[in-house]
Protein backbone atom coordinates (compact mmCIF):
# COMPACT_ATOMS: atom_id res chain seq x y z
CA UNK A 1 0.00 0.00 0.00
CA UNK A 2 1.70 3.35 -1.04
CA UNK A 3 0.42 6.73 -0.04
CA UNK A 4 2.29 9.31 -2.37
CA UNK A 5 1.84 12.99 -1.15
CA UNK A 6 2.87 16.34 -2.91
CA UNK A 7 2.30 19.37 -1.96
CA UNK A 8 -0.45 17.96 0.86
CA UNK A 9 -2.90 16.11 -2.12
CA UNK A 10 -2.17 12.49 -1.40
CA UNK A 11 -2.42 9.33 -4.33
CA UNK A 12 -2.77 5.93 -3.41
CA UNK A 13 -1.45 3.37 -5.29
CA UNK A 14 -1.00 -0.51 -4.96
CA UNK A 15 2.57 -1.65 -5.79
CA UNK A 16 4.21 -5.18 -5.31
CA UNK A 17 7.66 -5.03 -3.62
CA UNK A 18 9.91 -4.86 -7.09
CA UNK A 19 7.78 -1.72 -8.60
CA UNK A 20 8.12 0.05 -5.16
CA UNK A 21 11.67 -0.37 -5.90
CA UNK A 22 11.71 0.84 -9.11
CA UNK A 23 9.50 3.60 -8.25
CA UNK A 24 11.78 4.70 -5.30
CA UNK A 25 14.92 4.43 -6.59
CA UNK A 26 13.27 6.87 -9.45
CA UNK A 27 12.45 9.51 -6.72
CA UNK A 28 15.59 8.85 -5.20
CA UNK A 29 18.01 9.61 -7.80
CA UNK A 30 21.66 10.19 -6.42
CA UNK A 31 20.57 8.91 -2.54
CA UNK A 32 19.79 5.59 -4.30
CA UNK A 33 22.92 4.11 -1.59
CA UNK A 34 20.05 4.40 1.05
CA UNK A 35 17.50 2.08 -0.78
CA UNK A 36 18.38 -0.53 0.98
CA UNK A 37 17.64 1.08 4.94
CA UNK A 38 14.81 2.31 3.33
CA UNK A 39 13.57 -1.48 2.50
CA UNK A 40 14.70 -2.87 5.78
CA UNK A 41 11.82 0.09 6.87
CA UNK A 42 9.24 -1.16 5.23
CA UNK A 43 9.86 -4.76 6.27
CA UNK A 44 9.20 -3.45 9.95
CA UNK A 45 5.55 -2.71 8.70
CA UNK A 46 5.56 -6.34 7.67
CA UNK A 47 6.85 -7.63 11.01
CA UNK A 48 4.31 -5.57 13.20
CA UNK A 49 7.65 -2.78 14.37
CA UNK A 50 5.60 0.08 13.23
CA UNK A 51 2.49 0.97 10.73
CA UNK A 52 3.91 3.06 7.98
CA UNK A 53 7.66 3.53 6.38
CA UNK A 54 8.31 6.78 5.36
CA UNK A 55 10.57 8.23 2.64
CA UNK A 56 10.86 12.07 2.27
CA UNK A 57 11.87 13.45 -1.05
CA UNK A 58 11.64 17.42 -0.25
CA UNK A 59 9.53 19.24 2.35
CA UNK A 60 6.62 19.11 0.02
CA UNK A 61 7.19 15.53 -1.47
CA UNK A 62 7.24 12.19 0.37
CA UNK A 63 6.24 8.50 -0.03
CA UNK A 64 4.44 6.34 3.02
CA UNK A 65 4.19 2.84 2.57
CA UNK A 66 2.91 -0.61 4.14
CA UNK A 67 2.92 -4.50 3.90
CA UNK A 68 -0.96 -5.08 3.52
CA UNK A 69 -1.38 -7.40 6.12
CA UNK A 70 -5.34 -8.83 5.86
CA UNK A 71 -8.09 -7.71 3.65
CA UNK A 72 -9.70 -5.69 6.03
CA UNK A 73 -6.86 -3.35 5.85
CA UNK A 74 -6.96 -3.71 2.58
CA UNK A 75 -10.57 -2.03 2.39
CA UNK A 76 -9.58 0.76 5.02
CA UNK A 77 -7.17 1.49 2.72
CA UNK A 78 -9.24 1.69 -0.81
CA UNK A 79 -11.83 3.56 1.36
CA UNK A 80 -9.27 6.17 2.38
CA UNK A 81 -8.92 5.20 6.17
CA UNK A 82 -5.22 6.15 5.73
CA UNK A 83 -5.50 9.62 4.46
CA UNK A 84 -5.24 13.00 6.32
CA UNK A 85 -6.77 15.21 3.73
CA UNK A 86 -7.72 15.52 -0.34
CA UNK A 87 -6.78 11.94 -2.05
CA UNK A 88 -7.50 9.81 -4.69
CA UNK A 89 -6.25 6.64 -5.73
CA UNK A 90 -4.48 5.89 -9.59
CA UNK A 91 -5.56 2.66 -10.70
CA UNK A 92 -3.13 3.25 -13.55
CA UNK A 93 -0.17 3.18 -11.19
CA UNK A 94 -0.95 -0.26 -9.61
CA UNK A 95 0.85 -3.11 -10.25
CA UNK A 96 -0.69 -5.84 -12.35
CA UNK A 97 -1.12 -8.65 -10.06
CA UNK A 98 -2.44 -5.72 -6.97
CA UNK A 99 -5.17 -5.39 -9.18
CA UNK A 100 -5.26 -9.16 -9.47
CA UNK A 101 -5.60 -9.29 -6.00
CA UNK A 102 -8.76 -7.21 -5.95
CA UNK A 103 -10.68 -8.99 -7.96
CA UNK A 104 -9.76 -12.45 -6.73
CA UNK A 105 -10.74 -10.62 -3.21
CA UNK A 106 -14.29 -9.25 -4.92
CA UNK A 107 -13.29 -5.51 -4.43
CA UNK A 108 -13.18 -2.43 -6.72
CA UNK A 109 -10.80 0.14 -6.04
CA UNK A 110 -13.45 1.85 -3.67
CA UNK A 111 -13.47 -0.89 -1.86
CA UNK A 112 -16.95 -1.81 -2.46
CA UNK A 113 -17.96 -5.28 -4.25
CA UNK A 114 -16.89 -6.29 -7.48
CA UNK A 115 -19.69 -8.63 -7.84
CA UNK A 116 -23.10 -8.59 -5.86
CA UNK A 117 -23.43 -12.17 -5.85
CA UNK A 118 -21.16 -15.03 -5.41
CA UNK A 119 -21.19 -18.55 -5.07
CA UNK A 120 -19.89 -20.39 -1.99
CA UNK A 121 -19.39 -24.51 -3.27
CA UNK A 122 -18.33 -27.17 -0.68
CA UNK A 123 -15.22 -28.82 -0.93
CA UNK A 124 -13.71 -31.88 1.11
CA UNK A 125 -11.25 -30.66 3.57
CA UNK A 126 -9.10 -32.38 6.50
CA UNK A 127 -8.32 -29.77 8.66
CA UNK A 128 -4.83 -30.34 10.50
CA UNK A 129 -2.92 -28.64 12.89
CA UNK A 130 -0.24 -25.84 11.09
CA UNK A 131 -2.28 -25.29 8.58
CA UNK A 132 -2.89 -21.49 7.50
CA UNK A 133 -6.06 -20.42 6.46
CA UNK A 134 -8.01 -17.44 5.09
CA UNK A 135 -11.65 -16.85 6.47
CA UNK A 136 -13.85 -15.51 3.82
CA UNK A 137 -13.77 -12.71 6.77
CA UNK A 138 -10.97 -11.57 5.59
CA UNK A 139 -8.56 -12.31 8.16
CA UNK A 140 -5.74 -15.23 8.31
CA UNK A 141 -5.93 -18.12 11.35
CA UNK A 142 -3.10 -20.98 11.98
CA UNK A 143 -5.17 -24.36 13.53
CA UNK A 144 -3.52 -24.97 16.75
CA UNK A 145 -5.25 -27.81 16.98
CA UNK A 146 -8.13 -30.13 15.61
CA UNK A 147 -10.64 -30.63 18.19
CA UNK A 148 -12.84 -32.34 15.85
CA UNK A 149 -13.49 -32.43 11.61
CA UNK A 150 -15.32 -29.33 11.85
CA UNK A 151 -14.04 -27.71 14.97
CA UNK A 152 -10.70 -25.90 15.22
CA UNK A 153 -8.55 -24.45 17.84
CA UNK A 154 -7.52 -21.73 16.05
CA UNK A 155 -5.12 -18.36 16.39
CA UNK A 156 -5.31 -15.22 14.45
CA UNK A 157 -2.26 -14.52 12.71
CA UNK A 158 -3.12 -10.43 12.98
CA UNK A 159 -3.60 -10.38 17.00
CA UNK A 160 -2.99 -13.89 17.98
CA UNK A 161 -6.38 -14.22 18.92
CA UNK A 162 -7.08 -17.59 20.53
CA UNK A 163 -10.72 -18.37 19.05
CA UNK A 164 -12.89 -22.09 18.68
CA UNK A 165 -14.10 -22.00 15.46
CA UNK A 166 -17.36 -23.88 15.77
CA UNK A 167 -18.92 -25.58 12.26
CA UNK A 168 -15.35 -24.87 10.02
CA UNK A 169 -16.30 -25.95 6.37
CA UNK A 170 -13.85 -25.32 3.61
CA UNK A 171 -15.05 -23.28 0.44
CA UNK A 172 -14.16 -22.41 -3.08
CA UNK A 173 -15.81 -18.57 -3.65
CA UNK A 174 -16.24 -17.45 -7.40
CA UNK A 175 -18.91 -14.96 -8.85
CA UNK A 176 -22.56 -16.13 -9.82
CA UNK A 177 -22.62 -17.15 -12.93
CA UNK A 178 -19.31 -17.52 -13.82
CA UNK A 179 -16.74 -20.45 -14.64
CA UNK A 180 -14.83 -20.51 -11.88
CA UNK A 181 -10.73 -20.27 -12.60
CA UNK A 182 -8.18 -19.13 -11.06
CA UNK A 183 -8.38 -15.11 -11.59
CA UNK A 184 -11.76 -15.44 -10.05
CA UNK A 185 -11.85 -18.15 -7.27
CA UNK A 186 -10.71 -17.84 -3.74
CA UNK A 187 -10.45 -20.79 -1.44
CA UNK A 188 -11.05 -20.09 2.63
CA UNK A 189 -13.61 -21.19 5.42
CA UNK A 190 -16.38 -20.06 7.25
CA UNK A 191 -17.86 -21.21 11.00
CA UNK A 192 -21.05 -21.28 12.21
CA UNK A 193 -19.49 -19.41 14.99
CA UNK A 194 -16.72 -18.44 17.31
CA UNK A 195 -15.87 -18.70 20.93
CA UNK A 196 -13.28 -16.11 21.28
CA UNK A 197 -10.72 -17.30 24.45
CA UNK A 198 -8.39 -14.24 24.28
CA UNK A 199 -4.78 -14.51 23.83
CA UNK A 200 -3.40 -15.44 26.72
CA UNK A 201 -3.08 -19.38 26.30
CA UNK A 202 -1.80 -20.09 30.00
CA UNK A 203 -5.32 -19.19 31.10
CA UNK A 204 -7.18 -21.83 28.50
CA UNK A 205 -8.40 -25.49 29.68
CA UNK A 206 -7.86 -27.67 26.84
CA UNK A 207 -9.36 -30.46 28.67
CA UNK A 208 -12.64 -28.81 28.91
CA UNK A 209 -11.92 -27.61 25.30
CA UNK A 210 -11.76 -31.14 24.41
CA UNK A 211 -14.91 -32.24 26.48
CA UNK A 212 -17.19 -29.26 24.78
CA UNK A 213 -16.36 -29.15 20.92
CA UNK A 214 -14.08 -32.75 20.28
CA UNK A 215 -15.66 -36.14 19.55
CA UNK A 216 -15.98 -38.38 22.24
CA UNK A 217 -13.22 -40.98 23.01
CA UNK A 218 -14.63 -44.86 23.61
CA UNK A 219 -12.41 -45.70 26.53
CA UNK A 220 -13.83 -49.71 27.23
CA UNK A 221 -9.77 -51.04 28.45
CA UNK A 222 -6.70 -49.32 29.52
CA UNK A 223 -5.38 -49.50 25.68
CA UNK A 224 -8.34 -47.10 24.97
CA UNK A 225 -7.49 -44.66 27.73
CA UNK A 226 -3.74 -44.95 27.19
CA UNK A 227 -4.55 -43.80 23.33
CA UNK A 228 -6.71 -40.91 24.83
CA UNK A 229 -4.13 -39.21 27.12
CA UNK A 230 -1.68 -39.87 23.88
CA UNK A 231 -3.68 -37.83 21.53
CA UNK A 232 -3.84 -35.43 24.50
CA UNK A 233 -0.37 -34.95 24.87
CA UNK A 234 0.61 -34.40 21.24
CA UNK A 235 -2.33 -31.66 20.70
CA UNK A 236 -0.54 -29.62 22.99
CA UNK A 237 2.71 -30.78 22.31
CA UNK A 238 2.10 -30.17 18.49
CA UNK A 239 1.16 -26.28 19.70
CA UNK A 240 4.84 -26.07 21.44
CA UNK A 241 7.29 -27.37 18.50
CA UNK A 242 5.24 -25.19 16.01
CA UNK A 243 7.63 -23.24 14.39
CA UNK A 244 5.63 -19.62 13.10
CA UNK A 245 3.80 -19.40 17.04
CA UNK A 246 5.09 -16.59 19.23
CA UNK A 247 7.18 -17.93 21.70
CA UNK A 248 4.77 -16.95 24.66
CA UNK A 249 2.15 -19.64 23.14
CA UNK A 250 4.61 -22.32 22.63
CA UNK A 251 6.14 -21.93 26.22
CA UNK A 252 2.62 -21.75 27.50
CA UNK A 253 2.06 -24.67 25.76
CA UNK A 254 5.19 -26.21 27.04
CA UNK A 255 4.41 -25.26 30.74
CA UNK A 256 0.85 -26.92 30.04
CA UNK A 257 2.50 -30.38 28.97
CA UNK A 258 4.10 -30.04 32.66
CA UNK A 259 1.59 -29.40 34.69
CA UNK A 260 -0.99 -31.60 33.45
CA UNK A 261 1.68 -34.85 32.59
CA UNK A 262 4.85 -33.96 34.70
CA UNK A 263 7.22 -33.61 31.56
CA UNK A 264 7.04 -32.36 28.02
CA UNK A 265 9.63 -34.66 27.03
CA UNK A 266 8.14 -37.88 24.38
CA UNK A 267 10.22 -39.83 25.63
CA UNK A 268 9.83 -39.33 28.92
CA UNK A 269 6.16 -39.27 28.91
CA UNK A 270 6.32 -42.44 26.74
CA UNK A 271 7.55 -44.47 29.54
CA UNK A 272 4.98 -43.27 31.58
CA UNK A 273 2.38 -43.77 29.98
CA UNK A 274 4.16 -47.34 29.20
CA UNK A 275 4.14 -47.65 32.98
CA UNK A 276 0.36 -46.80 33.64
CA UNK A 277 1.53 -43.91 35.77
CA UNK A 278 -1.40 -41.90 33.96
CA UNK A 279 -3.83 -44.75 34.42
CA UNK A 280 -5.59 -43.69 37.61
CA UNK A 281 -5.92 -39.78 35.09
CA UNK A 282 -1.99 -38.56 34.81
CA UNK A 283 -0.44 -37.59 38.34
CA UNK A 284 2.05 -39.61 40.14
CA UNK A 285 4.29 -36.75 40.65
CA UNK A 286 7.27 -38.22 42.71
CA UNK A 287 7.87 -41.14 40.08
CA UNK A 288 7.22 -38.47 37.30
CA UNK A 289 10.10 -36.59 38.64
CA UNK A 290 12.23 -39.10 38.98
CA UNK A 291 12.17 -40.38 35.24
CA UNK A 292 12.21 -36.86 34.54
CA UNK A 293 15.94 -36.77 36.29
CA UNK A 294 16.68 -39.79 35.27
CA UNK A 295 16.29 -38.85 31.64
CA UNK A 296 17.80 -35.32 31.57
Amino acid sequence: MVVENRKGTETNYLLNLTDYMEAALKLWGEHAEDMAGAIGTLYGTKEGRKDWSDLYFAANKSIHASFCGSEPQLREFLSGRFNDGEWSFDAERCSKDCLDVLRIYNMKPDGHSLFPYLHYEPVEHTFHAGEVLHNMNGNDYRVLAALSPQNLLLMSMRDSQIIVGNGVRFYERYPKGERPDSDSMVTGIEWDHGVYLGNDITRIDFDILKQEYGEPDRVENVSDLRDKIRKDFWMQKNVEQKEGLPERVRNAARDCLENTFGTSEPDVFDKMLDRGMYDGMYHAKEEQKKISGQAR
